[in-house]
């Protein structure tokens, strides 16, 4: 197996400054991030060298590369309709040439740790982005003494789990809570949640027919879940919500989200090998308790669900493939004095807040900042103000942070009638 790395060197030469190690999420193809996006590495790189790897398993670089021709979108081979024939000639291409269960983010930060040794660097700081924040926490975990500070830009979790009833519940809770804290949207719609739960309940009794599509309090959760991600969207929803509970949902199609679900294609089998692995064996864990943060009507919790990830068939897909349950001790969450800097997109649905707040208890000392009306990957959508705030950071952990260009961000515009 072979791991790649690239070194983007800084603009400003400046002895005894950490590097930063870039971690990035999806499949784990951080060269391909440089390629695509330089211009981030240009901002972090002003004074600080920037190191970027490709995880194992990764593509298109990856040596080997957890794809299969057969699947040019990995998750694909977990849909019920499949050809079980085409997963089975995937899975032998892929066992032929890598043990399937040697490419998780525990395996991944080893490989970072070996990297480090490699390079002969004492200490570096670590920025991560969603799914390389669960990467990067299990390198705090193995070898947290090297690593200065570390940045999380859309919190994933230790053990990244979207089976938990809190992804889906708590973001509707925090736009109930932001409406009840801007005045217009308290004084417009004082009922707000109560009008959520009477809707749901009625779709749940009685499911309408619309344009030949059944929408029960599932459907009709889904199309408002997927709203809070559009930022003209999000500001609708109280009064779309209002007059579903007078039984009128003509405002509630309006809130379809046309960028729902979009993207592009990752052939890698990373991603599914972790839920596989981490998540799926262990959707049935308590959860913390402590989210949501509030209890909303029945019809609302058992409505509310991430209806595309839930039609994969993980139950078969899982042991098709061969794909075996991680060892607890490599997700292990341990107590860290690691400076932590979260950062969050108020419209992440990939990574809400909450599983930012849920982590940041796992350090001595974490802060979180949220950027208004923000997808996910805060750095990307934000390079000039979060690249600032996360050099800044990196620099002295503990000085106040500088948040004039978050609080200068637009915020959610309600629509009242």
């Amino acid at each position: 197996m072979t791991v790649h790395f690239a070194i983007v060197q800084p603009e400003q030469l400046a002895a005894g400054r950490a590097p930063i190690l870039f971690v990035m999420g999806g499949n784990g193809a951080g060269l391909k991030n440089l390629q695509r996006q330089p211009g981030l590495a240009q901002i972090l790189s002003r004074k600080d060298a920037v190191i970027y790897v490709d995880h194992r398993g990764s593509t298109p670089w990856g040596k080997p590369d957890m794809s299969c021709p057969e699947f040019p979108e990995g998750m694909e081979a977990a849909d019920p309709k499949v050809d079980p024939a085409k997963v089975e000639t995937c899975r032998k291409s892929l066992t032929e040439r890598m043990d399937l269960n040697a490419y998780g983010a525990y395996e991944a930060a080893q490989d970072l740790r070996d990297v480090r040794l490699a390079l002969g660097i004492d200490r570096w700081n670590v920025y991560g982005v969603s799914y390389g924040t669960t990467i990067a926490q299990r390198l705090n975990v193995i070898d947290g003494k090297a690593i200065g500070a570390v940045v999380l830009d859309g919190m994933s979790g230790m053990e990244s789990n979207a089976f938990g009833k809190a992804f889906v519940v708590q973001p509707l809770v925090e736009l109930i809570d932001e409406c009840s804290a801007a005045p217009e949207c308290a004084a417009a719609f004082p009922r707000f949640e109560a009008n959520l739960g009477k809707a749901a309940s009625s779709l749940e009794r009685r499911p309408r027919v619309i344009e030949g599509r059944k929408v029960s309090n599932v459907e009709f959760l889904d199309q408002v879940r997927l709203a809070l991600a559009h930022p003209d969207l999000r500001g609708k929803i109280p009064l779309a919500v209002e007059r579903a509970a007078k039984g009128d949902l003509l405002a509630w199609q309006g809130l379809a989200n046309p960028e729902a679900n979009s993207g592009g294609k990752d052939p890698a089998f990373t991603w599914p090998s972790s839920v596989c692995r981490d998540e799926f064996p262990r959707m049935d864990r308590p959860g913390t308790g402590a989210f949501p943060t509030r209890k909303l009507a029945p019809a609302v919790v058992s409505g509310a669900r991430m209806t595309a990830f839930e039609s994969y068939d993980w139950a078969r897909f899982c042991p098709r493939m061969g794909f075996s349950m991680s060892d607890p001790a490599t997700i292990a969450v341990a107590r860290s004095d690691t400076p932590a800097l979260f950062l969050a997109g108020q419209l992440d649905l990939v990574t809400p807040r909450f599983q930012s707040e849920e982590t940041a208890g796992n350090f001595t000392t974490a802060r979180i900042v949220e950027f208004p009306l923000t997808f996910h990957f805060v750095l990307l959508n934000h390079s000039e103000c979060a690249g600032r705030m996360i050099v800044k950071f990196f620099e002295n952990p503990v000085d106040p942070l500088d948040r004039a260009c978050v609080d200068e961000l637009p915020e959610t515009r309600w629509v009242l009638k």
